[in-house]
């Protein structure tokens, strides 16, 4: 099973190995959260030598009985005659301090190469052998080795105490359920992925137990998920040393707050007259949890365990009783505790009631116990099938897509009424639209037509949704045409519907360039209005009003309203695309890293959350994140299935191979991403075409650089969009020649079209232009002002590619050295070099030359690999020479 969730873990561990120190740390974590798993990894992150020892609790007893495990393990011939030595120490004669001072020099005196050592669950080991590790773990220095311990608990006493320690905190949800649905199984759901990662708490073990008891379950025939999930029996012997220690009252509470997920403290009361007493014990150990009047244990596999120690005839008798004493306290609960005593009709049915109230009220893992009580004890019935139509309902309009799939999932398999048949399965498609997938518009309207005549209502409401859906997808003849069918369903349809189509329509306007209906006003309220704020964002976003849309999902994103979760989540995407297109490079990035925060499982919107992270890696300049992002990318886009990503997709990767001098990359990107743009009509949509002619400018290929301009500016007729304004200018001034392109230039620049980022890229090429013509002062100054400018924005990679272009301009031709091996290195190279030799440090070179520090420590790094050389004084030894070469003109690089 692959190691998930810990890659921040990995990154700390290999930053440990890969160090310049010998040195020790300590990986803590309760029992269950991973730690074997995360330090067997170690083998596969270096080529060093790993050595790897699991303590053996058995042997406990022995002294140094795991420190000579480890050295024969280590099979180094200076170590194993320490060990020797302690085999041969019958009596017991040699002290810890001794043994201590032995391996301390034997490790000094070893001859061999780095080597890592793994000792995992050192807390386990015999006393003495924790003592001797504990005490080397602290000077390691000069003995060419790295030591990983794992223990549960950093106590004071412990010898590894004070040792930089990585602590491992509980696995995440979203990861939880990865790591489940990784496994192999027969059969099993998404749902039972979920409810598993809900009752672990982040555990992984836990989570794995009760997942494995589960699918044993699933696979005798019992679909519905049992409540509570049955323990895997890894933690019944700290569950029974926790309840064992209770008094015989707290004890028998303990069994009564097991039956269910929650319970009312007076209902409890009516049993035992002495429950105060008992709650406050089992608040004191931690074991319940209180809110409000009611009580419920927190950890569930403590509960499973609890309630699995009961036996059935006691389990039934004190459900009985509860179920009578809640009679007029909490109707919630005496239904379930009757639905285990006595069989009647209508307690499923109530429960399902119950279930939705719940949700309502947005107590989902409590409602969802009801749900899968109610289907264990009446699944197939058509009055179930109508009431988990309105439980998935709910469930959805909350944001719960695993729970509202397979509840409504189920309904389908039971319901034959054409109605609920219409209601689920748009239901399944509005699933769809949020999480991104693909759906052809042909399988809606075949519904619709279909089915539409049994519930005209839901029918209107489900073709403006979609045409919402279509219409961020950029497919506007798909959109158009469901809100043509919406109008035969319009008497039916509701003020909300009607509102959604009218804000349907005005997103199709705004994305083929009209602005005519941004100043329509609709008064609306509850999810009608929610809809409508966002939609009225997206439309002020293509029209280029990119305050006015900040705002608007701004304000959108701040309500509490539970209901409106889908549309707050997909504000949180408009948002982030808002900024981007606006040039608010550093805002766009923050607003990712908010998604990711808070919904990394990718729920919503899955193949936009890749293309924002391919988007944020170039960005920052992490080029290999970005790679890795696109191939996972590629796995949620085609050029079928989702032609708009696909293009976004491929003019990002166009765009930043042209910023990286990938020119052949970014002309095959830019190509694709233009080909499938075609079809979008709009070309402020996609922004790749400008970047198109700039590539093939630089490659030389000016005629078919002319017809692409050409077949922008033909599509641009009509729209009056800023930035397009900027692109075009930049473009023509590229295909210009002598000073006519210095004109235009100088034309776009005072313009004041476009945004920051625009400008900045237009002074760039104005900069190499200028270069290009020997005006090396005004090309600087120009890219000082784009500098600032790309700062501004946040744009890291253009910053840094700035810095580069200032640092080869800047650079004095240095004369080749006495030193064949100088000649290896390009002029400017040479140059910092000289600079290096004159004792000049990294800070200094950088404010010489207006680039950053870090841009003048990647060039040293490319130096150092040239010459071979490690240090700064091995280098200073190679450029070291009199005299300098005349100044010469140095043309910019190609981008």
């Amino acid at each position: 099973m692959p190691l998930i969730g810990r890659s921040k873990e990995l990154d700390r561990i290999l930053s440990v190995i890969r160090g310049p120190k010998d040195t020790a740390l300590a990986v803590i974590g309760r029992k269950g959260t991973g730690k074997t798993a995360l330090l067997s990894a170690i083998r596969m992150l270096s080529d060093y030598r790993t050595v790897f020892l699991s303590a053996t609790a058995a042997e406990s007893d022995w002294p140094l009985s795991g420190l000579t495990a480890l050295l024969n393990d280590m099979d180094d011939p200076v170590l194993n005659r320490i060990a020797d030595e302690l085999l041969r120490d019958n009596t017991g004669a040699t002290s810890v301090p001794a043994v201590s001072s032995m391996l301390l020099n034997g490790l000094h005196q070893r001859s061999s190469s780095r080597t890592v050592v793994v000792l995992d669950d050192v807390d386990q080991l015999d006393p003495s052998s924790q003592a001797v590790i504990g005490f080397v773990a602290r000077r390691l220095v000069g003995t060419d080795t790295v030591l990983f311990v794992s223990m549960r608990e950093d106590l004071p006493e412990s010898p590894f105490s004070g040792l930089a320690a990585l602590r491992l905190g509980p696995l995440g949800y979203s990861d939880t359920v990865r790591m489940l649905e990784s496994m192999p199984a027969k059969r099993t759901t998404t749902a039972a992925a979920h409810a598993v990662a809900a009752a672990a708490g982040g555990n992984p073990l836990a989570a794995v137990d009760l997942y494995t008891r589960l699918l044993e379950r699933h696979t005798a025939g019992k679909y519905a998920l049992p409540v509570p999930l049955p323990s895997g029996g890894s933690f019944d012997a700290e569950c029974a040393s926790v309840v064992g220690g209770l008094t015989p009252g707290a004890r028998n509470v303990l069994d009564l707050l097991s039956l269910s997920f929650r319970s009312d403290i007076s209902t409890i009361e009516k049993i035992d007259r002495d429950v105060w007493t008992s709650v406050d014990e089992l608040l004191a150990a931690g074991l319940v949890k209180r809110t409000g009047p009611h009580l419920g244990i927190g950890d569930q596999m403590l509960r499973g365990y609890v309630f699995a120690a009961m036996t059935p005839a006691v389990r039934t008798a004190n459900h009985r009783a509860l179920a009578e004493a809640a009679s007029d306290t909490d109707p919630y609960a005496r239904r379930w505790h009757m639905s285990f005593t006595a069989l009647e009709r209508q307690t499923p049915f109530q429960l399902l009631r119950h279930a939705v109230d719940l949700v309502r009220n947005g107590e989902v893992s409590f409602a969802v116990e009801y749900i899968e009580r109610a289907l264990t004890i009446n699944p197939w019935e058509a009055e179930t099938a109508a009431r988990l139509t309105s439980v998935a309902e709910m469930l959805f309009n909350r944001g719960e897509f695993v729970y509202a799939r397979r509840y409504l999932e189920w309904a389908q398999r039971v319901t034959r009424n054409p109605a609920l048949i219409l209601r689920l399965t748009g239901l399944s498609f509005e699933i769809q639209f949020a999480q991104g997938a693909a759906v052809r518009s042909s399988m809606v309207l075949r519904l619709v037509k279909e089915f539409g005549q049994h519930d005209p209502a839901y029918a209107a409401s489900l073709l403006s949704i979609g045409a919402l859906y279509y219409a961020e997808r950029w497919e506007l003849e798909e959109a158009s045409e469901l809100l043509r069918h919406g109008k035969e369903f319009r008497g039916s349809a509701s003020a909300h519907c009607l509102g959604i189509a009218e804000r349907a329509e005005l997103l199709i306007e705004s994305i083929g360039g009209g602005t005519a209906g941004l100043g329509r006003r609709q008064e609306q309220t509850g999810a009608a209005r929610a809809a409508g704020l966002l939609m009225h964002g997206r439309a002020l976003t293509y029209a280029e009003h990119y305050e006015g849309a900040h705002e608007t999902f701004a304000l959108l994103r701040s309500s509490d309203e539970p209901g409106h979760v889908n549309w707050q989540e997909t504000a949180a995407f408009m948002a982030v695309d808002n900024a981007i297109r606006a040039g608010n490079v550093r805002a766009a990035v923050r607003l990712i890293d908010e998604l990711e925060l808070s919904e990394p499982e990718l729920k919503y919107h899955r193949g936009t959350r890749h293309l924002f992270r391919v988007w944020r890696a170039h960005s920052l300049g992490d080029d290999a994140q970005a790679r890795a992002y696109a191939a996972e990318a590629l796995r949620y886009a085609g050029a079928d299935s989702h032609p708009a990503i696909t293009a976004q997709l491929a003019a990002c990767q166009g765009q930043f191979a042209l910023l990286r001098g990938d020119l052949a990359e970014s002309v095959a990107q830019l190509s694709r991403a233009a080909e499938i743009g075609m079809r979008f009509g709009n070309p402020t949509l996609l922004r790749c075409e400008a970047d198109l002619v700039e590539v093939l400018v630089r490659l030389g290929r000016h005629q078919e650089a002319t017809q692409a301009l050409l077949r922008l500016e033909s599509r641009s007729v009509g729209l009056r969009s800023p930035w397009l304004m900027m692109a075009v200018a930049r473009s023509r001034a590229l295909l210009a020649d002598g000073e006519q392109s210095l004109q235009l230039f100088s034309q776009a620049l005072d313009s004041r079209n476009g945004h920051t980022l625009e400008r900045a890229r237009t002074l760039a090429c104005y900069a190499e232009r200028l270069h290009a013509f020997g005006r090396l002062r005004d090309a600087r100054d120009a890219l000082l002002r784009a500098k600032v400018m790309f700062d501004e924005a946040g744009a890291d990679a253009w910053t840094q590619h700035v810095d580069a272009l200032l640092l080869d301009e800047r650079m004095e031709p240095a004369r080749p050295q006495g030193n064949p091996a100088m000649l290896l290195l390009a002029d400017h190279e040479r140059s910092l070099a000289k600079m290096v030799a004159r004792g000049m440090r990294n800070k200094e070179i950088a404010a010489t030359l207006y680039v950053s520090v870090r841009t003048v420590e990647v060039r040293l790094t490319a130096i150092y690999r040239k010459l071979g050389v490690e240090s700064r004084a091995q280098l200073t030894a190679l450029a070291a020479g009199k005299g300098s070469a005349a100044a010469e003109p140095y043309v910019l690089p190609v981008l």
